[in-house]
């Protein structure tokens, strides 16, 4: 470990903490399944022990990331008020980090829920939150003339459930073009912005969904030099 980053934990956050982060870096870089316990204790500079003291199994690491994973979601999509299209840009590009920062978990879901019943119960509340979260989200937008809500039996819900999907198949296809990639590129989190949009812009007021789009490019600014992009995105 750098010299930097144990001074942070130094200056900082709990052990607790300290092992839950560097944990949920350590399963992003490799597996779940690769990442033993002595593994990430070693790497903390702690033996087996000190981390056991803290959660007995790795499961209970899981969990811990899960808390964290909702906490960070909490802040970015927990009722935020979105009245410009600065806004909603902000809101899709910062979902996509947060989600991005726990991605062993959406890309380990059969694995970790297979056999842990109590912890798929947990992701399903999780997921359940999120999507409720984010329909909300999109009523508010209705409230301010930005969002027409879809004809049954479509539905707000329906159209959120999508985006999720596309969030997770998202996390999945860069784990398979980018393994080893610490963070996402500009390009790719455009692409899947891009996608999102694609699916609310049926119901958002025109000059609003043009806005927000313009948006996405102005925060992913270096997106024009990466011409992969348009690969996905067709002409």
């Amino acid at each position: 470990m750098s010299e930097a980053r144990k001074t942070k934990y130094k200056r900082g956050i709990s052990t607790r903490q300290r092992i839950v982060e560097r944990s949920v870096e350590l399963f992003n870089r490799a597996s779940v399944q690769s990442v033993a316990i002595e593994h990430i204790a070693g790497d903390l500079g702690m033996s087996p022990g000190n981390l056991t003291y803290h959660f007995r199994h790795k499961r209970d690491l899981i969990r811990a990331a899960l808390d964290l994973l909702q906490q960070r979601l909490r802040e970015t999509v927990g009722r935020p008020t979105i009245k410009s299209p600065r806004q909603a840009g902000i809101y899709v590009v910062h979902g996509l980090r947060a989600l991005w920062e726990f991605r062993f978990f959406f890309n380990s879901l059969v694995y970790l829920l297979g056999n842990d019943p109590e912890l798929r119960k947990e992701y399903q509340d999780f997921q359940r939150w999120a999507v409720a979260a984010v329909a909300d989200d999109l009523r508010q937008l209705q409230q301010s003339g930005y969002f027409s809500p879809p004809e049954p039996p479509n539905s707000v819900t329906a159209v959120v459930e999508n985006m999720w999907a596309q969030w997770l198949n998202w996390l999945r296809m860069q784990q398979i073009d980018n393994p080893l990639a610490a963070t996402p590129s500009n390009a790719a989190l455009y692409d899947c912005a891009f996608h999102i949009w694609s699916l609310c812009q049926p119901y958002l007021q025109p000059a609003f969904a043009k806005a927000v789009l313009q948006e996405f490019e102005t925060l992913l600014a270096d997106v024009t030099r990466e011409p992969a992009l348009f690969l996905t995105r067709g002409a």
